[in-house]
């Protein structure tokens, strides 16, 4: 199955497979018009999307959670290495960058349905998990809960100016530009301290 919702990747994914002889036998614009009753247990799924968005990989993981034993390959724009890791971890088992379509899509499929695990070669080095330390977790973990610098800072008991240079960091590490994309991949980690409290609020921007 075949999920992209520009028209010309859709095709593009489409004709690059026919010309293995890999038929498509459903192709969507969005995959909340999927019916997982139409699809065998062992589904194969191509889904395009532009995974350095933080909702695209929110939606991947939406749809793996729908299709929990199908093969995920996903079609993306060239992303940073952090935006693949966390591709990795939302569920797919593969993920090809648009330009390199036609050279890699088919034997991308066949390495999937081998039991492998594939990524562009100029990206491997950074997929692997990044390591925080127990400090920089309790500060995300708090910033996760909606709390600015200053109230880390105070609920620490720390200057808000090693707050600062822990998020810098953090940011680094994660590939980001946001608290709220920080927060994100935080939680993707599951890295969060199990003791710390909970004020529910949301974290700033």
């Amino acid at each position: 199955m075949v999920i992209a919702e520009r028209p010309q990747l859709r095709s593009e994914i489409v004709s690059t497979l026919s010309a293995a002889a890999m038929q498509s036998s459903l192709q969507l614009a969005d995959p909340d018009s999927l019916d997982e009753g139409a699809l065998g247990p062992s589904a194969l799924v191509i889904y395009g999307c532009e995974v350095n968005r933080p909702a695209a990989v929110t939606e991947l993981r939406r749809l793996r959670r729908r299709l929990p034993a199908a093969l995920i390959v996903v079609v993306s724009p060239p992303a940073t290495a952090p935006a693949v890791r966390r591709t990795l971890d939302a569920g797919a088992e593969a993920l090809v960058f648009e330009q390199e379509l036609e050279p890699a899509l088919v034997a991308t499929v066949n390495a999937v349905r081998s039991g492998q695990s594939v990524v562009p070669r100029n990206v491997r080095a950074g997929v692997e998990r990044p390591y925080l330390s127990h400090r920089e977790r309790e500060v995300m973990t708090l910033v996760c809960q909606g709390m600015t610098n200053a109230e880390v800072a105070e609920s620490l008991y720390l200057a808000e100016s090693t707050i600062k240079s822990h998020m810098a960091s953090i940011f680094t590490q994660f590939g980001v530009h946001s608290r709220k994309e920080a927060a994100a991949v935080f939680r993707d980690l599951d890295l969060a301290v199990p003791d710390a409290h909970s004020n529910g609020k949301e974290p700033p921007a």
